[in-house]
């Protein structure tokens, strides 16, 4: 039975880690200073701010911090500082045994962060959150919707809790229906590379919520019927669209567009679909506890966070 951390509350010591791709100080110096604000704690890897082209350091000091804030019992939560790309080289040197038996801590995080989001839930049944990150949210400009739904999901455990999209971004109806089941929430290029490994959780009757970044318009299809091709769809109870940004193009006329696709991909299974969740690599953006028991509902389309059993 997926386990839900504690709440993070003020007071609390957060370890802000770089799995993946290094930050730029300034965003760093900001987050840091952002959480210090909100009265916690703060502890940091050494390996933030440097690295080596697109990783945070090699892959096994990208490992062993890792490893040590997630062993620590003076951390309570743990933050990435951002995502970019690294988790899959290390995901399979990861000591689960280690954590075993452990309560889970808050850990937050998206994009990259998927792989390891994943792999906690199979491996430990920890729920995490998929949410804004230390450099690239914090360190920016960051939204106030996306700070309300931060701190209200890890600080308050308010469930059930209905997942509200921003003022004037109304969800679309792909196809009408209700269901429940696990939260599977993911970075659709992370995931792929997990179908049939031991780091994938279980999708029987989970409800499936996907987003992307950059993946051109054949590669974003490619992924989709990778999904397919693992059986993917025959296993789930509900499937929620995020934004795909950067992914389709501004004219049409040039390619086909989310609805075609979904046309050609699941026309011929029955379970709901919702669109435009406010959920991937935009501003104002969800945090989801990954592996939560959820509901959704299309008429009106309402996502609800169960309350744990």
């Amino acid at each position: 039975m997926p386990q839900f951390p504690e709440p993070l509350v003020p007071g609390a010591t957060i370890g802000v880690i770089a799995p993946s791709s290094a930050a730029g100080r300034n965003p760093v110096k900001k987050g840091i200073a952002y959480l210090e604000q909100q009265g916690y704690r703060v502890v940091v890897a050494p390996n933030l701010t440097r690295g080596k082209y697109y990783l945070a350091g090699d892959d096994s000091l990208r490992l062993h911090w890792l490893e040590c804030f997630l062993q620590d019992r003076e951390i309570d939560g743990i933050i990435a500082v951002r995502g970019g790309y690294g988790l899959l080289r290390i995901i399979d040197k990861i000591d689960f045994r280690k954590l075993e038996g452990k309560a889970p801590k808050v850990i937050i995080g998206y994009s990259d962060l998927t792989a390891l989001q994943l792999a906690l839930l199979k491996k430990l049944d920890w729920i995490s959150y998929s949410g804004p990150m230390l450099a690239a949210d914090m360190g920016q400009d960051f939204s106030g919707f996306s700070e309300q739904w931060l701190w209200k999901v890890i600080k308050e455990h308010p469930y059930p809790l209905v997942l509200k999209n921003p003022p004037n971004e109304k969800m679309i109806v792909y196809r009408h229906g209700t269901a429940s089941g696990p939260l599977i929430g993911a970075c659709l290029s992370l995931l792929a590379p997990l179908l049939g490994t031991d780091y994938m959780p279980v999708l029987d009757g989970a409800i499936l919520v996907l987003e992307d970044i950059g993946e051109k318009t054949y590669r974003l299809d490619r992924l989709f019927q990778t999904l397919k091709l693992h059986g993917v769809f025959e296993k789930i109870s509900g499937l929620i669209l995020g934004h795909f940004e950067k992914c389709f193009p501004k004219n049409p006329a040039w390619s086909f567009m989310l609805p075609d696709l979904l046309d050609d991909l699941i026309g011929a299974y029955r379970f709901p679909v919702i669109m435009n969740f406010a959920y991937g690599h935009i501003t104002h953006r969800l945090t989801l506890p990954i592996g939560a028991p959820v509901q959704m509902t299309t008429t009106p389309p309402k996502v609800t966070i169960l309350k744990p059993v």
